[in-house]
């Protein structure tokens, strides 16, 4: 039986005009052969199977062609140069692995051999592959050939990861930078071969294979091959789903439009049926996310405006996705694409990864609708009405609204929360309640005294009001740090003193009293010194080890207990408060 050629051997380009996805590299190196402005070093960069090596031997076949014609920069491929070339015997074009050459001892080899003047041919070209492998070193020993080459010397560079070629091989080179090819061109190219392999296909099942190869031309070709195997006559959307085990269009429509109707048994049928025909979660995660981002570009950009390669989808594919963006707004289907792309790495790291599917499928139906800040904010603002599904019931007062006055009680003013989104069940009741009777949260500014002043007020109503002169003698190796309306720091110099203060707090009504008559329902949180220090010194505790001082802790932990904060975090599901800046320390 005679070997068989991959159809990616087969059919890799001979010349430039073959060269599929890459036209500003193909445009530009065409006109420096016919202009004579050939470079002595390029540099090829971008991602796996998209022409680099097969740019460089064109390339090199290009320099070296004897049978060339005038303005034309393609190959002959027919001298005894091309044939040698092509087949990979030529004394004057050596074609090195990087991956395997990577020593100074190698490179030392080619600027010796580079000297010499070619055998037969008008140039001695070095192609290096995967060249980010060799050694610093021998980068090191490539730079002064590099730099002042033979006059008959060419270089061609080729790399998947363009950031490990250090800066001085790269400033030395003409760079160009391969792209992933679209989606519609790996259809074409796949149709044209199979053309002449006198074998039929869908435009679908090309565009599976298209898109399982992620912009790289030569391996959509070995899944091509593969699907052949399976399916040698007609090539079908059923069999490139059963072979390379990916979900098909029809899937993710299903899915998404129980998404959208709000349909979690559908959304979980969908899932079940996956698992039971043995694809992968991963990956199905994976094409899920493509889907609802060409569902966004679909539902934010006009069919104007959408340039080439916007959406790597078949026509009929962009009628099913704008059908299905027409039924929700652009913020609900980028909360769910924000949804999928934090469940991505979850399902990938779960031992049961079916489960953890399940469960963003049940997420996604029941991920509730988002409202425009910018429109919320505007509305709170100005007390309209207030977006649709987004009213809350009215809550009973807060317990700080009632706490008693006394002499020194702050004063209170009144801030309005903002609506919280309601259950799917309250949804229709909910949007009837008019901005008038949302919830009114009371806060509570902080006293007017310093803290030394409080804390001398403080031992003198335990005095006077508790008669508690033990207490006070205590309270006089204390003081207080921090104020603030939710929470109230006091430290001590001994641990004892501490104990001695917090028995008392709680055992005793009317000490307890004292305190709530001055800092209302703030907790009292009591803190013990690192070491025996002053407390007249300026600064009486160790520095906390996370750089944060306790009054720092205290105003993070009073933005965060913000009505206003709550309030928009409960608007966005799964948002979290990234970072507080204090601008202005409190006094």
């Amino acid at each position: 039986m005679p070997s068989y050629l991959v159809l990616a051997r087969k059919y890799r380009p001979t010349t430039f005009s073959e060269v599929v996805g890459q036209d500003h590299v193909i445009k530009t190196l065409v006109n420096s052969i016919l202009s004579g402005r050939v470079a002595h070093a390029f540099l090829f960069c971008g991602v796996r199977g998209v022409g680099k090596t097969t740019v460089a031997r064109i390339l090199a076949k290009s320099l070296n062609c004897t049978s060339r014609g005038e303005g034309d920069a393609n190959p002959c491929n027919q001298c005894t140069n091309c044939r040698e070339i092509a087949g990979g015997t030529s004394l004057d074009v050596q074609e090195i692995d990087g991956a395997s050459n990577t020593s100074v001892e190698n490179i030392r080899e080619i600027n010796e051999n580079i000297k010499y003047p070619p055998v037969s041919s008008p140039y001695k070209i070095i192609i290096i592959d995967e060249v980010h492998m060799i050694s610093i070193n021998a980068f090191n020993a490539l730079l002064k050939t590099l730099e002042e080459p033979p006059p008959h010397a060419k270089f061609m560079f080729a790399t998947t990861e363009s950031h490990k070629v250090p800066a001085t091989i790269n400033s030395r080179c003409q760079r160009f930078n391969f792209r992933t090819i679209a989606l519609r061109e790996i259809v074409d190219g796949m149709a044209r071969i199979l053309v002449q392999e006198g074998i039929d296909a869908d435009d679908e099942a090309l565009a599976l294979v298209a898109r399982e190869a992620q912009g790289s031309f030569r391996d959509a070709l070995s899944l091509l091959d593969q699907v052949i195997a399976f399916s040698p006559g007609t090539i079908t959307a059923a069999d490139v789903i059963g072979i390379l085990g990916i979900a098909g269009r029809e899937c993710f429509s299903r899915l998404m439009a129980a998404v959208l109707d709000r349909d979690p048994s559908g959304a979980l049928a969908v899932v079940h049926e996956l698992f039971e025909e043995g694809y992968d979660p991963e990956q199905f995660v994976m094409d899920l996310l493509h889907y609802v981002r060409n569902m966004v570009v679909v539902k934010t950009i006009p069919p104007a405006d959408r340039g080439t390669g916007t959406i790597d989808a078949l026509p009929s594919e962009i009628e099913q996705l704008e059908h299905l963006a027409g039924r929700t707004s652009p913020e609900h289907l980028q909360n769910l694409f924000a949804v999928l792309l934090r469940a991505e790495p979850e399902v990938k790291r779960s031992s049961n990864p079916w489960i953890a599917l399940d469960m963003l499928a049940l997420k996604m139906a029941h991920a509730p609708d988002v409202v425009d800040l910018a429109e919320l904010l505007r509305r709170m603002d100005s007390g309209g009405s207030t977006p649709t599904r987004i009213a809350a019931r009215p809550q009973a007062p807060s317990p700080r609204a009632s706490a008693p006055a006394a002499k020194h009680a702050p004063r209170t003013s009144q801030a309005a929360a903002a609506p919280v989104a309601p259950a799917k069940a309250e949804r229709e009741e909910a949007e009837e309640i008019p901005a008038e009777s949302f919830t009114i949260m009371e806060v509570t500014p902080l006293p007017s005294e310093s803290p030394d002043e409080l804390w001398a007020i403080l031992k003198e109503r335990v005095g006077q009001s508790a008669r508690d002169a033990a207490l006070r003698s205590v309270m006089d190796h204390g003081k207080l740090i921090s104020v603030g309306p939710t929470e109230v720091e006091i430290g001590f110099t001994k641990a004892f003193y501490r104990s001695e203060f917090e028995n008392r707090l709680t055992s005793r009504s009317e000490v307890k009293r004292v305190f709530e008559e001055i800092f209302g329902k703030a907790k009292i949180k009591t803190l013990t010194l690192a070491t025996e220090t002053p407390l007249d010194t300026e600064k009486p505790y160790a520095p906390p080890p996370d750089g944060q001082t306790d009054l720092d802790r205290a105003l993070r932990h009073e933005a965060q207990d913000n009505p206003v904060t709550k309030a928009v975090l409960a608007e966005f599901e799964d948002s979290s408060i990234e970072f507080i800046k204090i601008l202005a320390p409190k006094s």
